[in-house]
């Protein structure tokens, strides 16, 4: 069965919240509540501990702001899981993470079921589902027996971002699959890109680079260098809402591309890099 884990900012989650499980997730369930109010605990920790304290098969991590719109979920995820080879589902993921720090939805080849947003996909759906290498933190579950290898990295990270990413990582890199599911429809709110965001980007690249860029399928190079400066792009936005200033930045970009891309660069690359940048001016320009 499931075994429900919420890192919740009050002392218990909303009635509704509560309701909205009970009357939606059609299979007995528990329900594992870390009592966040005093901000206690990270996410990493917080989720550690509810790990910790779960009982069942499948431990479903979710944020506290969301509500499910399709009935009899549980059921789809335990049916999901029948599959030995799985190692956790989620609503909206990647099958290409990037070297360059970001958003795993920045370069815009991503899967995304979530209500009241379009649908996403990098590709036609199979069993209303598709393969990715990171899935996003609003939901996501997973197989608990993988937790006698992996663990929320409440070493590395503090905070509440990136979690998601590396814990999928770890997941991916232990040789399970990971999917993007079509079937169940789930509403949420929208996060927020601050200073914490932007560090963690940076610890989760640093421990990760020797094994990034991490992807499903191998992607044409055109295809591979247009995800990453898009990323780029917006982590280069999130700074500049977060106050840091022009030179700063611009020392920044000029070490991911010196340390995390001269390696890779290949011949095509000086035509895609003026096509890309064409492309920028343009858009900035309002001519595109």
């Amino acid at each position: 069965m499931i075994s429900i884990i919420i890192c919740s900012r009050t002392a218990s989650i909303s009635d509704e919240l509560n309701q909205n499980i009970d009357q939606t997730i059609g299979i007995p369930y528990e329900l594992v509540i870390i009592d966040n109010s005093d901000n206690l605990y990270s996410i990493f920790s917080a989720y550690n501990e509810g790990v910790k304290r779960s009982k069942n098969e499948v431990l479903c991590f979710m944020h506290d702001d969301i509500i499910f719109k399709t009935n009899d979920w549980g059921i789809k995820v335990m049916n999901r899981f029948n599959s030995l080879k799985l190692g956790a589902i989620g609503v909206a993921g990647s099958p290409y993470y990037a070297i360059l720090p970001g958003a795993w939805w920045s370069g815009g080849y991503i899967c995304q079921s979530i209500y009241g947003e379009q649908d996403l996909s990098y590709q036609p759906k199979q069993d209303n589902a598709l393969p990715v290498v990171v899935l996003d933190g609003l939901w996501f579950c997973v197989r608990k027996s993988l937790f006698n290898t992996i663990r929320f990295d409440d070493t590395t990270f503090s905070g509440f971002h990136y979690y998601d990413m590396d814990i999928s990582l770890q997941i991916q890199q232990n040789g399970y699959e990971l999917l993007s599911v079509y079937d169940i429809s789930i509403q949420h709110s929208s996060g927020k890109l601050d200073t914490i965001w932007l560090n963690n980007a940076l610890l989760l690249q640093k421990k990760w680079e020797n094994n990034l860029p991490i992807f499903s399928e191998k992607l044409p190079y055109f295809k591979e260098v247009t995800i990453e400066y898009a990323v780029l792009e917006e982590y280069i936005r999130s700074m500049k809402k977060n106050g840091i200033n022009s030179f700063k930045i611009l020392s920044f970009i000029i070490q991911q591309l010196v340390y995390y891309r001269i390696k890779r660069f290949k011949i095509s690359f000086p035509f895609i890099f003026i096509y890309l940048v064409t492309r920028y001016l343009l858009k900035k320009l309002d001519l595109r």
